[in-house]
């Protein structure tokens, strides 16, 4: 049975986080629509959001994480990523950089991450002290959802924890770069345009 929590306060989401770092999944409010999520280091909790999205799994997974510092555990940065992270996080900027072992293959060849600027997000990541699988809480393809009532019923009902915090505002998707030979590569424009990334 899933459970749905309104507005999770500090002690919610810290026995939520408990249970996303046990492997539970849960739809949460990020700063551009509702994600889907679990705990991205354990492949058998990555597998329930590929087979609850029906999502192709050479289609890999971004997750969020609570800073900076938690992202170094688990993948490389050089000079110029954390130039990037100083700059624009916690806020809609994602990184694609090395990742480390104790990151399965199964969630992505890189570690692909931000810190979120909504709180709840960013509160919900730092409870459960791992990474979150950040994927929007549709079925693939679907079109992004802003109130829980959109989402699928079916999808749903799938889900082991619902955190309903109302209607979110429509933002665009975060800005994504990657660097490749001391260069920075923007592999998709969101809020932070390119020429703003590019002044660092």
């Amino acid at each position: 049975m899933t459970l749905i929590v309104e507005n999770a306060d500090e002690f919610c989401l810290e026995e939520i986080g408990k249970r996303v770092k046990g492997g539970e999944t849960c739809i949460y409010p990020t700063e551009t629509c509702y994600g889907l999520g679990t705990n991205a280091l354990k492949e058998e909790a990555v597998e329930k959001i590929y087979e609850v999205k029906k999502r192709d799994r050479s289609k890999k997974l971004p997750c969020i994480v609570s800073s900076v510092e938690m992202a170094e555990k688990y993948c490389d940065l050089g000079v110029l990523e954390k130039k990037i992270c100083k700059e624009f996080m916690p806020g809609p900027i994602t990184i694609v950089a090395s990742k480390k072992d104790s990151v399965p293959n199964l969630l992505n060849t890189d570690f692909v991450f931000r810190v979120p600027s909504d709180e709840t997000a960013r509160m919900l990541v730092e409870k459960s002290g791992v990474p979150i699988v950040s994927t929007s809480a549709n079925f693939s393809g679907a079109r992004n959802n802003y109130r829980i009532e959109d989402i699928s019923r079916i999808l749903r009902d799938r889900i082991d924890i619902i955190i309903d915090c109302g209607e979110l505002d429509e933002n665009m998707p975060s800005t994504v770069v990657k660097v490749t030979g001391g260069k920075v590569e923007v592999l998709r424009e969101g809020p932070i345009p390119e020429e703003k990334i590019k002044e660092l």
